[in-house]
């Protein structure tokens, strides 16, 4: 956007401002260099090459060339130059100083760091290219000495001292430029950049300082060394020297203070250089070996296949291995050679973060890697914040650098004290330890819930293990700290806290290792007993390149054989044999290399032994040979035993090989031995005396017990020692463990060994006999030995449960019977490992699963986790360091994932796992799950502080999060398995617990509630979820179980229930899909929770989704032979008639249904109301829309699907009451929802009517008679279902007697019985019809029992009063004997319709705005009127019957009536006063009753006075001006009636207008009645009434006489057409008037509105009438020439064409096929007819399809007129009377008022409209103007008259009924026609000379213009096709 310019102000031309980027450009394009340059520095030596070049072109950029690059240096080297004192006399005088130009862009700040950023790292690239050379040499001393690489070092110097000039504050850079300095010899450059390195901005005088960062702190270690070798005391002496002579650097960091440990550095010592050796005349007698990989093993058998190709030789060897990659502390100079060391034996090590060992030789190995503690005592902490000061944040670094100083807020807050410091912070921490507490507070509220209750049921059960219940109490004590996890002090916690917050992949994977096949045989059983299988510490792993480099160093810098590499490799191992695990390619290596070089070894070892005293150090000297020989010794002790085992398939040769070397070696070991001096290393003794004994061991021919007195030898030589020897041999596989523990156990392994060898050797496929071993030793509490014989293998009793222990009392327990060897073997399994155990342990499970005995497998199970909970707390496993204990915590935790799954999946799914688990049993195992779940525990603990924030996780690999999922599934299934326990302990100790199925409900809520709010109780495939859900369909006795089972549903299947005192809560479980198995279990809970709700309320609920998805996954219902049988029952029951006897019956309960039971898998769910309830739910869905508060018609899928389901109910359960009175309802809406929207139905579909009412009464029937058997206390709470079938069928009898329905429903006379008689086969009812005065009876008892249900609902006594009214009325002639005498009084009459008023007028009063309920008010007034005019009652009565209703007029008062004639103003008063009471104007009956009261319809005496004032009333409540009758359906109106009511409304209105002779609002009338057909009942009938009426009105207005005779009989066909063509132009102008026209313009009108509804007879007549008038009153005296001349010439003109046509179109040789001529297609004028559509007043179109006729030429034409050319002339004349005087000869506007061309043209739309108009067409109502009709299409809606009708003679009549007879026809037209329906189609394509084809083109086109003129009609089209029945004319018209 440009910016702002003030038109004012003219712009100032300067053109010193403009900006120079040139130096802005020359910067980026350096950078770019540089980051090139960059990039292939780093990506190693391969592109060096290109790194130089790359450099060298950074260096020749622009900006390298500009004096502000030039430094310091160099600028003081220009300035001493001598010719720049005297400058020439061409040298130009110096330019003055421009003033600094502002640094907009950064570019002068950025040209400082970029400078400085290229010299520092085109330096380092030099170093890293020396680097490089020494690596890839084979004498890196003698390249350092490289003319090449003193270059690069001098240039790397001035490239370091270059970039310090830009950025002097860098004190790595100036370390890295005094060790340069260094390597070139020069100690004083290389004391300066120390000392500039530390004295960057500190001032000593102020006060003492310490080191801001490590690379300083690193300068002023290396300075105060080189002032040492140097000792300038007076220079260590100074202030800025004091931190580092108090303080020294660890041990772990001195490894980095040299930063180029590859260069040599001669300022170490005072000592001159060492002169270069000549060694290239040794080169070429050395043997050069081979490595391809840097590694130990690969160098070590590379000396075995050199040896085993070439022998032993005494030349120089030269080791060629590939690049070796860095290792701390690798590099190590050629005079710097490495002296073997002998490891302390407490010596230990620990690995560092990359895994590898750290147990290294000499510098490389055997430092410790922990720190030396700093003096002054400063937490780590601190000194990591010390050594992680920013170097950028020091003024001097931004001053130099061209930086702006500005304040950093980090440097400020580092700057400040730390008391300030934590004074800010305090408040935050408190808040932040508040906040954690609060987060933790729901997590821990929920354990101690939990927890409180396991301890309580703990107790209750009897367990008294002092070690459970405080695990249990120190859980519930953390749940108070918000760091439980930091206070965990039992090992196995902390263990499984250290694995998670210290977590290694390598360790942690053998959880997930799959379970191996356990092997069975001896020598499983001696892997599993070997001594250190247990509790074995976790040893470094050997580093296979740690110290390679220096090695490699030293041997190709000096002179040294194969047998001194050997040798020195050998050392090297020894240093790494006690302190590092070698892999099995290492220790393949070693053994390779001493048994192929062992001659070698052993005569080095000797010359070692011989001159060690020559040595430096003699006691140390031996002391290394003195761990060699021990260890040599022991490595082939442990190759002999390999090779010598049974296994073993070695040679005999090398076996005797092997044994003399492992003799010679003995020997010398014991040499070593005897003459190890007291003060030597005791460890070494005592692994001497080990390896003795096990070499007797291994010794042939020696006696086991001798073998057994040496190893009790030797365990008292080591108990005598005490606890402290505990020697670990981590590469050693025979002897990895020397303490007396490990004696004791090889004691007990061969005092074990015959019973262990039975075991696996003897009959393995015999589980009995396993069992007999195993049982005694594993588990013997539960054998018995009987006293006669106290031997193992005789009579042994396995208990199988309590009472067998204690069965016979000669029995004893085998622990006191026990055998000495029985005893050992308990003593051997106490000290053996847990994988042994617990192997034994599995071998007996799988005996006993073997014989099926699952219950004591599931108890061996038990006992396994039991044990291996138990191991946690053995000595040996707590005295082990916590770095060594966790891998075997690891591997336990595998153990009892194993053995949980096992034994909970016994516990869920086998019913006798539990059998002989008595309460010890029990108790112990509770005891054992509850401590595994404490320790589990922890886990959660741990999640829950990653959760709120206090920690976070160390890794986010895959491994640590399936570690996690895999405690979190053993959680699971630990609480899974300990709730089994738990209620299997309460099932056999119910005394102590009062309401046992809440506890374990609560129980499993409380874990629930861990588990979910953790989100993990999904873990272990959701089997807690699984197992509660079922445990809660189980019990019946729980409080409160829809919480505890919604949950579960939501997590299961994310389902809710909706109901319960709590929410559910999201416990992150994705749901499952619900099957069929898991829902029918369910159905019953569901279904009771529905019950309980109101049917309106589950629809709104959750709960109503949740039935939904169990019935979808329920699926549809399968059907059988039973199901099918009871469907076709109960059709054919509902589709009877309706005998009477029957109903009566239902009412004592004697009505049933023959129905078979019906078995099948959804019998379980019918039996819990299932498909009822949902039936119930679809069906209240449909009804929850009340029908009279629906404003569109609703769909009924809703109600079909519930009647489906109630059907599907009933098919099961045939007795249930409630689910027939819900069919019927179903029924009854049915039919409600047909008749209330439209009365389409009750005109054309009755049948389907009567069906439903049918149906409804029969399910009402069986409804009411299963009620009456239904138990009296299931009915206590059905009182408004009762009631809804008392009143609901009592309604449907009633409303199916009255109109529109007709007592249809209750007569049967199609359905007929044959009876077989003597006279043959009569055919009679099945039974009697049951007659209207029964049907009120039986309603009105029906009403009477809902009343004593509900008193107060006032539609009962309301229809009780009706029904009496009706039953009234009857007369009594008509009623049998019983009736009669029963028949209601008035007096009961009376009495009825007071207590529906008294009922209704007792409810509450309405609210603002709502009208009372008028209907028992109006009744009652209604029927005082009628029996006043019955004279069944006096005027003087009926008014103080109604003045003592509640609405009485004047308030109650007595109201005088003396004559007859004041009725009738008390009864409109009554009225108006309730009229006055409907607001709304509701109730339409009661303006009608007043209507009616002023004009009686039914009397003769009513004149235009009465019906004038009813039209008054009408028009001021009902009718509008337009005459649209505004009649509502009241509330308590019956749908249907409200089609009944508008019926007779318009019947009276009609009657009201003839006597007003009021056409006009007849005719709105007529058109609102034309359009809303579908809103009456009985319309055909009505319309034909209305038109008839509407016809005769017009006749008498304009006194059109009807015409009896043919007047035109004697007139000719061209003398009518000129008459008519006068006529029509007498017509089209406005000044004409004729009463005639006028009517003729209305008929043409009604007739278009008819549209054929009803069949044109009267139409036409009346039409005919008035064009006979209007011809011979009018036609015969207008003007114009003579008829007879214009005939004349017409006849002359006729003659002359036809003979021209024939002439032409006759040939002399083809005359004769002339007359034979017929058109090609008969149907083309049909499908055609444009050309021939114009009326016969625009003179006749010729016929090209019409061939000339002689003999059609010459005959003679008949006289007289058709009656459908009057038809047609007449509508021409009223269409010409509409369009006014034509304009034009051509216009086409006259043509015939049907013809669809004239509507299409717009012709009559000239002058006016041709239909009737309303007077309110623009008020909204559409359709009703202009357009009437207008849709109708081509005559398809012709309708015929109703059968018997007045007008059925008058169908033939019609212009479009059946063709005309054939002699109306012309001869060759009756010869032409195919078809007899489409004479009317042919004679429109003819021409309109002849009077036959004006005649067809005039019918023709009528059917055409009707057709167009409809089209218009605003879908009137669909509305007539329902309404008429189609005639012959529009089903020809539509083919």
């Amino acid at each position: 956007m440009p910016a702002f310019t003030a038109i004012n102000v003219e712009p100032e031309e300067n053109i010193d401002e403009e900006i120079d980027d040139t130096r802005e450009i020359q910067i980026d394009e350096a950078l770019k260099r540089f980051q090139n340059a960059l990039k292939l520095h780093a990506q190693g030596p391969n592109h060096y090459q290109e790194a130089s070049d790359a450099y060298d072109l950074l260096f020749k950029s622009d900006i390298f060339q500009s004096p502000e690059c030039a430094t310091d240096f160099q600028r003081a080297e220009r300035q001493s130059q001598p010719d720049s004192r005297h400058p020439g006399p061409d040298t130009p005088f110096p330019q003055p100083l421009d003033v600094a130009q502002g640094d907009i862009d950064g570019s002068g700040s950025s040209l400082p760091q970029t400078l400085y950023l290229a010299y520092k790292n085109h330096g380092q690239f030099g170093l890293d290219w020396i680097r490089h050379l020494v690596k890839s040499n084979e004498k890196p001393a003698s390249w350092l000495e490289n003319e090449k690489v003193l270059d690069y070092s001098f240039r790397a110097l001035s490239e370091f001292s270059s970039a310090l000039d830009f950025d002097p504050s860098d004190a790595e850079l100036w370390r890295r430029a005094a060790r340069v300095a260094a390597f070139l010899n020069s100690p004083r450059i290389s004391r300066y950049c120390l000392e500039a390195a530390i004295e960057l901005d500190d001032d000593p005088a102020v006060d003492e300082v310490e080191p801001p960062s490590l690379a300083e702190a690193f300068a002023g270690e290396q300075l105060k060394r080189q002032l040492q070798v140097l000792s300038d005391d007076l220079a260590l002496s100074h202030p800025i020297m004091t931190p580092f002579l108090k303080r020294s650097i660890s041990d772990h960091l001195k490894r980095h203070l040299d930063p180029f440990p590859f260069l040599t550095n001669p300022t170490e010592s005072l000592a001159p250089p060492k002169i270069t050796k000549a060694v290239d005349q040794q080169e070429s007698q050395r043997i050069v070996i081979n490595t391809p990989v840097a590694s130990w093993v690969d160098l070590g058998m590379s000396l075995v296949r050199l040896v085993a190709a070439g022998g032993v030789s005494g030349e120089a060897v030269t080791l060629n291995l590939p690049e070796i990659p860095d290792v701390p502390d690798d590099i190590v100079m050629a005079d710097d050679a490495p002296q073997p060391k002998i490891p302390k034996e407490n010596e230990t090590s620990q690995p560092d973060p990359e895994n590898r060992p750290a147990a290294q030789p000499k510098d490389d190995q055997s430092d410790s890697p922990k720190e030396v503690a700093i003096e002054n005592g400063n937490s780590a902490e601190e000194v990591r914040a010390e050594r992680s000061v920013s170097v950028l944040s020091r003024k001097r670094s931004q001053s130099t650098a061209g930086l702006p100083d500005g304040v950093d807020e980090e440097v400020i807050d580092q700057k400040r004290s730390k008391r300030i410091r934590r004074r800010e912070t305090a408040g935050e921490a408190m808040d932040t330890n508040t906040q954690y507490a609060t987060q933790l507070q729901p997590f821990q509220a929920a354990d101690q819930n939990l927890f409180q209750m396991t301890r309580n049921m703990v107790e209750n059960l009897g367990v008294t293990d002092r070690d459970t219940l405080d695990r249990l109490a120190e859980v519930l004590d953390s749940c108070a700290s918000s760091t439980r996890t930091a206070k965990l002090e039992r090992p196995a916690m902390v263990d499984l806290r250290d694995s998670l917050i210290k977590f290694d992949e390598e360790s942690t994977r053998v959880v997930f290792n799959k379970k191996e096949a356990s092997p069975v045989g001896f020598s499983s059983f001696l892997e599993h007993s070997k001594p250190g299988s247990q509790n074995k510490p976790e040893t470094p792993l050997f580093h296979e390149t740690k110290g390679l480099k220096a090695f490699v160093q030293r041997v190709n810098e000096n002179w040294l054989g194969i047998q001194d590499v050997a040798f020195e490799w050998a050392n090297h191992v020894c240093a790494t044999y006690l302190t590092s695990k070698w892999s099995d390619s290492m220790k393949t290596a070693v053994v390779q290399v001493i048994s192929h070089l062992d001659e070698d070894i052993w005569n080095r070892m000797q010359y070692e032994l011989k001159y060690h005293t020559q040595s430096e150090d003699p006691a140390r000297t031996l002391a290394m040979i003195d761990q060699i020989v021990q260890m040599l010794f022991e490595l082939h002790l442990d190759v002999y035993e390999r090779i010598t085992n049974p296994s073993s398939a070695v040679d005999y040769g090398i076996r005797v090989e092997t044994k003399g070397r492992l003799g010679r070696w003995f020997g010398l070991a014991s040499q070593m031995s005897r003459d190890r001096p007291e003060s030597a290393d005791r460890s070494l003794s005592i692994r001497f005396l080990w390896s003795s004994v096990f070499a007797v061991t291994l010794t042939e021919g020696v006696s086991r017990d001798h073998i057994l007195q040496c190893w009790k030898s030797l365990r008292d030589t080591l108990s005598e020692e005490g606890d402290s020897i505990d020697i670990r041999l981590p590469n050693n596989a025979i002897m990895p463990e020397v303490s007396a523990h490990a004696a004791d156990r090889e004691i007990s392994k061969l005092t074990t060994m015959d019973f262990f060898l039975g075991l696996f050797q003897n009959d393995l496929s015999d589980p009995i006999s396993v069992i007999e071993s195993l049982e005694p030793v594993l588990n013997p509490s539960s054998v018995c030995l009987a006293t006669s014989d106290m031997t193992i293998s005789d009579v042994m009793d396995v208990e199988k449960d309590e009472a067998s222990s204690t069965a016979a009392d000669h029995n004893l327990p085998i622990s006191e019977t026990a055998s000495q060897g029985l005893r050992d073997l308990w003593k051997f399994l106490l000290g053996t490992s847990t994988e042994l155990r617990l192997f034994l342990w599995t071998r007996l499970g799988e005996a006993y699963s073997s014989i099926n005995y699952t219950t004591k497998q599931f108890s061996c199970l038990l006992k396994s986790i039991e044990m291996v909970v138990a191991d946690f707390q053995q000595s040996s496993y707590l005295t082990t360091a916590s770095e060594e204990r966790r891998p075997l915590f690891l591997k336990m935790l595998k153990f009892l994932d194993e053995l949980l799954v096992q034994a909970l999946s016994m516990a869920l799914n086998d019913a006798t796992a539990f059998d002989i688990i008595d309460d010890d049993h029990l108790r112990s195992s509770v005891s054992a799950l509850a401590k595994l779940s404490c320790i589990l525990h922890v886990t959660c603990m741990y999640e829950d502080e990653v959760r709120v924030g206090m920690r976070h996780h160390i890794s986010n690999g895959a491994t640590f999060q399936s570690f996690l999922g895999k405690l979190r599934e053993m959680q699971v299934r630990n609480w899974s398995l300990l709730y089994t326990m738990l209620k299997s302990g309460i099932a056999q100790n119910k005394a102590g617990f009062t309401t046992p199925e809440n506890d374990l409900a609560d129980y499993l809520a409380a874990i629930h509630q861990v588990l979910g709010l953790r989100k993990f109780c999904k873990s272990s495939n959701k089997i807690f979820l699984k197992m509660m859900r079922v445990e809660l369909l189980k019990q019946n006795l729980i409080d409160n179980w829809e919480d505890y089972l919604g949950q579960v549903l939501y997590d299961l299947y994310g389902l809710k229930l909706g109901v319960g005192l709590s929410e559910v809560q999201d416990h992150g479980c994705p749901p499952e899909k619900l099957e069929r198995r898991n829902t029918t279990a369910l159905v019953e809970r569901v279904s009771v929770l529905a019950n309980r709700m109101p049917m309106k309320d589950l629809l709104k609920s959750d709960l109503k989704t949740t039935i939904e998805h169990m019935q979808q996954a329920i699926g549809q219902t399968k059907s059988n032979q039973q199901f099918i049988q009871n469907l076709r029952i109960f059709n054919q029951t509902l589709q009877r008639p309706v005998p009477p006897l029957r109903l009566y019956e239902a009412l004592k309960g004697n009505v049933s249904i023959d129905a078979v039971t019906v078995n099948s898998p959804d019998s379980a769910l019918a039996k819990h109301r299932w498909f009822f309830l949902l039936g119930m739910i679809a069906f209240t869905k449909f009804k929850g829309v009340d029908l009279n508060r629906r404003q569109t018609p609703g769909a009924t899928d809703d109600l079909r699907i519930g009647a489906t389901f109630l059907r599907q109910q009933l098919q099961f359960t045939p007795d249930q009451w409630d689910a027939w009175f819900r069919l019927a309802e179903c029924f009854d809406y049915e039919l409600d929802e047909s008749v209330l929207w439209t009365a389409d139905k009750m005109n054309k579909e009755r049948a389907e009517l009567v069906k439903y009412q049918r149906s409804a009464i029969h399910c009402y029937t069986l409804a009411l008679s299963q009620l009456r058997n239904a138990p009296p206390d299931t009915l206590a709470e059905c009182a408004d279902d009762i009631h809804d079938l008392y009143h609901k069928f009592g309604m449907r009898m009633y409303a199916s007697s009255r109109e529109p329905f007709a007592m249809e429903p209750f007569h049967h006379s199609e359905h007929k019985r044959f009876v077989i008689l003597e006279s043959g086969v009569e055919s009679k009812d099945l039974h009697s019809q049951m007659e209207d005065y029964k049907v009120w009876k039986y309603a009105a008892g029906l009403f009477k029992k809902a009343m004593e249900v509900k008193p107060k609902q006032w539609q009962n006594p309301y229809m009780v009063a009706k029904c009496i009214w009706k039953m009234y009325q009857k007369p009594p002639t008509s009623l049998d004997h019983k009736d009669r005498r029963d028949r209601p009084t008035m007096q009961m009459l009376i009495s009825a319709l007071e207590k529906a008023v008294e009922v209704v007028y007792a409810l509450p009063k309405p609210r603002h705005g709502q009208d009372p309920i008028l209907e028992p008010h109006y009744k009652i007034v209604s029927i005082m009127h009628k029996l006043v005019m019955r004279s069944d009652i006096t005027p003087q009565e009926a008014a103080d019957i109604l003045q003592r209703q509640p609405y009485a007029i004047q308030e109650g008062e007595h109201v005088e009536i003396s004559e007859p004639e004041d009725w009738e103003p008390y009864v409109i008063k009554t009225l108006s006063h309730l009229r006055e009471k409907d607001r709304s104007n509701w109730q339409h009956r009661i303006i009608m009753r007043h209507a009616r009261i002023l004009f009686d319809e039914n009397s003769e005496e009513q004149g235009y006075v009465q019906a004038m004032a009813a039209f008054g009333v009408l028009r001021e409540s009902m009718l509008t001006k337009t005459m649209v009758m505004n009649v509502w359906k009241c509330d308590a109106e019956r749908p249907g009636r409200h089609h009944v009511y508008t019926e007779q409304y318009v019947r009276f209105v009609v009657k009201l207008l003839i006597v007003l002779k009021d056409r006009t609002n007849f005719e709105a009338l007529l058109r609102r009645l034309r359009k809303k057909g579908a809103d009456f009942y009985h319309f055909n009938d009505l319309w034909q009434t209305c038109c008839i009426s509407y016809l005769r009105l017009i006749r008498q207005t304009y006194q059109i006489s009807p015409v009896l005779e043919d007047e035109f009989k004697a007139v000719s066909a061209d003398e009518f057409d000129i008459i008519a063509s006068r006529i029509g132009d007498w017509a089209a102008n406005p000044q004409s008037s004729h009463p005639a026209l006028s009517a003729l313009q209305e008929i043409i009108e009604l007739k278009k509105l008819n549209a054929g509804l009803m069949k044109a007879g009267a139409i036409d007549d009346l039409i005919n009438d008035c064009y006979t008038a209007l011809y011979f009153d009018v036609g015969k005296s207008l003007p114009g020439p003579s008829i007879a001349t214009l005939i004349a010439e017409r006849e002359l003109a006729r003659a002359r064409d036809e003979g021209r046509a024939a002439a032409a179109v006759i040939p002399d040789h083809k005359a004769d096929k002339v007359p034979d001529s017929k058109p090609v297609n008969p149907l083309a004028n049909l499908l055609n007819p444009q050309s021939h559509e114009n009326s016969g007043a625009e003179g006749p179109a010729p016929d090209s399809n019409m061939l000339p006729n002689s003999e059609a030429a010459t005959r003679p034409r008949k006289t007289g007129i058709r009656r459908a050319d009057i038809l047609r002339r007449a509508e021409n004349a009223v269409a010409r009377a509409l369009e006014g005087p034509t304009k034009s000869t051509g216009a086409k506007g006259r043509g015939s008022v049907s013809s669809g061309k004239a509507a299409e043209d717009g012709a009559l739309d000239g002058d006016g409209d041709t239909e009737m108009k309303d007077e309110d067409a623009g008020e909204g109502e559409a359709g009703d103007g202009d357009g009437e009709g207008e849709n109708e299409g081509d005559g398809d809606v012709e309708l015929s008259s109703p059968p018997g009708s007045v007008h059925d003679s008058a169908d033939d009549e019609s212009d479009l009924s059946d063709a005309p007879p054939e002699d109306v026809l012309d001869e060759d037209e009756a010869q032409q026609l195919m078809f007899p329906n489409l004479a009317l189609a042919r004679r429109s394509a003819g021409a309109n000379t002849g009077r036959g084809d004006s005649d067809a083109g005039s019918e023709s086109g009528e059917g055409e213009e009707e057709g167009s003129e409809e089209e218009a009609e605003d879908g009137e089209e669909e509305e007539v096709e329902e309404d008429g029945e189609e005639g012959e004319e529009g089903e020809e018209a539509e083919e």
